[in-house]
């Protein structure tokens, strides 16, 4: 048997969870074994449990892992344009060219059936990064504008952003795929103007007296 090359610390386990995270979504929690993720990350299985101990924490390890990186990949909204309108239009498309398509829907997905044996877990932790996260960024955005209620707009944009799409994506009721990456996975259309429109009215109900 030929000897595995030594590899750091950080980028074997960055290698491990990358394996895990498309175990995962390919076949589940359950069905997914420590033996099969050692073998995609090019590891051993005793390599593997020294980096997570149990199967529960490389699962949620996995989340961490994702919500990081797209959250990271989502920004702040005055990072898009100079324009404030322009700005939050292209953060708002952003966010959901990324929670509608299939990788992190399938997440979510994975995340819910598992609710069960995680119940302070994939959830949780998906609601608060990808949701709650995205909610507090407008809401500061908003702040940074002067904008009255800024909190209370936020979240009825968000809100008005995310159903129905987002509701009957999770529910199975795939959209077409306009675009895909290895990072999302397949990506539906989202229309520009019909974010502009909601983005405008929250900004000119803000601004009415």
């Amino acid at each position: 048997m030929s000897k595995l090359p030594a590899r750091r610390g950080a980028e074997l386990r960055n290698q491990i969870l990358v394996a895990a995270k498309n175990a995962f979504l390919a076949a589940g929690f359950e069905r997914t074994s420590m033996d099969h993720v050692a073998t995609q990350a090019g590891t051993t299985k005793r390599t593997l449990y020294a980096h997570f101990g149990r199967k529960e924490d490389l699962f949620l390890a996995v989340f961490e892992l994702v919500l990081g990186l797209q959250l990271h990949h989502l920004g702040q909204p005055a990072d898009y344009a100079p324009d404030p309108p322009a700005a939050l239009t292209q953060f708002c498309m952003r966010f959901l060219e990324t929670i509608l398509s299939s990788r992190p829907l399938s997440l979510f997905q994975l995340a819910i059936a598992e609710t069960s044996r995680f119940p302070q877990g994939g959830t949780v932790r998906l609601h608060e990064a990808l949701l709650e996260s995205v909610e507090a960024r407008i809401t500061q955005f908003l702040t940074a504008l002067g904008q009255p209620a800024p909190a209370a707009r936020a979240t009825q944009l968000l809100a008005q952003l995310l159903y129905p799409r987002f509701t009957r994506a999770l529910f199975g009721a795939a959209e077409p795929a306009a675009t895909h990456s290895d990072d999302l996975g397949d990506t539906p259309a989202v229309d520009p103007e019909s974010v502009r429109r909601l983005v405008a009215a929250a900004l000119a109900d803000a601004a009415a007296p």
